[in-house]
């Protein structure tokens, strides 16, 4: 691996210059961001991939982690 792979890997960024990481990002809120996750878990649990499934029930649970956190109270000024 050269040093430009090497950068390029680290920044997250691809050579044509578009992120590695866009495909993997979810626009919407966080309950359809956990039912997304949740689904894909379901569907990998039940082809019998269960490393994969739990990958992505991780991730549910850190998407239902957030809905379940009180939200940040604003002070009065």
């Amino acid at each position: 691996m050269n040093n430009s792979q090497r950068s390029s890997r680290q920044s997250g960024t691809r050579a044509d210059g578009r992120s590695s990481h866009s495909s993997s990002r979810r626009s919407g809120s966080d309950r359809q961001t956990y039912e997304h996750y949740l689904a894909l878990a379901r569907e990998k649990s039940s082809a019998g991939e269960r490393i994969e499934a739990e990958n992505y029930y991780q991730h549910a649970e850190h998407y239902f982690r957030l809905m379940a956190a009180p939200a940040p109270r604003t002070p009065v000024a």
